[in-house]
């Protein structure tokens, strides 16, 4: 579980970072921001934040296949 979070809680830090970087240009740019907008912005930031984690963690697996190389029929995989 320890490994699981220091592979997501930096990620999820710099999301973070550039959702409110992105909500302060979006204020600072008008004042009187519909609550829309924000959503909007949310929303796009969580699933680009959900396919970046997908394909860096895919990465990674195929990465830890690849030293582990395929298993030889009758022997178990590591």
């Amino acid at each position: 579980m320890a490994h699981g979070l220091s592979y997501i809680l930096p990620r999820t830090v710099i999301m973070l970072i550039g959702l409110a970087a992105t909500y302060w240009i979006l204020t600072a740019l008008s004042p009187h921001l519909p609550p829309s907008v924000v959503y909007v912005t949310g929303i796009a930031w969580v699933s680009a934040g959900i396919v970046c984690f997908a394909y860096l963690y895919r990465l990674r697996r195929d990465a830890s296949l690849q030293q582990t190389g395929p298993a030889r029929p009758g022997q178990k995989s590591r």
